[in-house]
């Protein structure tokens, strides 16, 4: 069977993520993969020293491409920092990049993952039927409003969305046919990247799936599989009551072999928190490396 790549848009604040993910996948990914490793700064010099120094040799069983941004054609000088949203940028930025990836992979689709996401079971590529990818239901977290814009945007009809409409989380399968047609659609990468900058309301998973609308439909080209992306943990106003959900769910259904926590959630636990989890996680061979993140957190990531 002809392996899925896998897809990981990163930064070096998230490196302590991104650590978890590869041992993750060093521990539970079976057979050899195409795994893309998407560097979103302007000056990668201090994510190279450390990723080289200390996550690289976890790939070391699959096939591994690091990609910079600087190497799409996109003008990324175009992005100004959010006064009010300093960390703005960067999300806007990485939205872009997990589609503009699509431009390097010939393979049907590929799995699109945040720093986030993490294995805890052994994994593989996703099965085809018929040339097409699986999609898991979730709920619909987004503003509608974003939806709505772009069904404008791109004159599309379709009906709006609930609770079984396509998880528009990571862990993520897209079909590169859709992206890259999608990436087309204003001629250029670069015309692209300024138009989706250009809409109020960003999410390139909405964005995706009216396209997908637009060529035919999200059957065409996905089926339904049981999901296999949850638990997810984030910041909340619950978040104690949250986190309690979240480390008794982590391994109790069958098909999830992905769990992720937002790089947030890593700083809002509190240390016998943090200590339960990694205890947790240790049942699965992962040691999660957060410490000094925390300790930071405050200053630089809130």
């Amino acid at each position: 069977m002809n392996k899925l790549p896998i897809v990981t848009v990163t930064c070096y604040r998230d490196l302590a993520l991104l650590d978890l993910q590869a041992q993750s996948i060093q521990q539970h990914l079976t057979d050899t993969h195409d795994i893309y490793i998407v560097v979103n700064e302007g000056d990668p010099t201090k994510w190279i020293e450390y990723f080289d120094h200390n996550i690289r040799f976890r790939y070391a069983q699959h096939n591994l491409t690091v990609i910079y941004r600087q190497e799409f054609d996109i003008a990324w000088n175009e992005w100004i920092p959010s006064r009010r949203l300093n960390w703005s940028m960067g999300w806007e930025q990485q939205q872009i990049l997990k589609l503009a990836v699509a431009t390097r992979i010939s393979s049907v689709g590929y799995l699109v993952l945040d720093s986030q996401n993490f294995l805890i079971k052994p994994a593989s590529s996703a099965t085809l039927e018929q040339d097409r990818i699986p999609y898991r239901q979730g709920w619909f977290v987004m503003p509608v409003t974003t939806w709505q814009t772009y069904t404008t945007e791109l004159n599309v009809t379709t009906q709006p969305p609930d609770n079984g409409t396509m998880s528009i989380c990571t862990p993520i399968y897209l079909h590169t046919s859709i992206v890259k047609s999608l990436l087309d659609y204003k001629d250029s990468l670069a015309g692209f990247a300024r138009w989706f900058k250009s809409i109020p309301g960003k999410s390139e998973f909405i964005l995706y799936l009216i396209y997908a609308e637009r060529l035919g439909g999200l059957d065409k080209f996905h089926y339904i599989q049981p999901d296999w992306g949850n638990p997810m943990l984030r910041d909340s106003p619950s978040f104690n009551e949250d986190f309690e959900k979240f480390i008794d769910f982590i391994g109790e259904v069958p098909s999830h072999v992905w769990v992720s926590a937002n790089h947030r959630s890593w700083g809002d636990m509190t240390q016998e928190q943090y200590t339960r989890l990694c205890s947790r996680l240790s049942q699965y061979n992962l040691t999660p490396n957060f410490d000094q993140y925390r300790k930071n957190f405050l200053q630089q990531y809130r």
